[in-house]
């Protein structure tokens, strides 16, 4: 039984050397994009900023402002 890997190798050596490149470059592309932190991870890690999204959270709506500060 071929594995998954063995059937993707299989069709990439019959691509054309340049095709090949592309297909390494996206790969790797996949590889940065996986391992990247998203914004819920970092977020998360500082507790100041956890802390003050559970607490903007719980703040009923008619307490909230309407204009921005900013």
């Amino acid at each position: 039984m071929n594995t998954l890997q063995e059937k993707i190798n299989r069709e990439i050596k019959t691509l054309p050397l340049t095709s090949q490149k592309e297909v390494l470059d996206f790969v790797l592309f996949l590889k940065k994009d996986f391992n990247k932190e998203t914004d819920n991870d970092y977020l998360s890690k500082n507790p100041e900023i956890k802390q003050a999204i559970i607490d903007g959270l719980k703040t009923p709506l008619d307490e909230c402002s309407d204009q921005l500060d900013w």
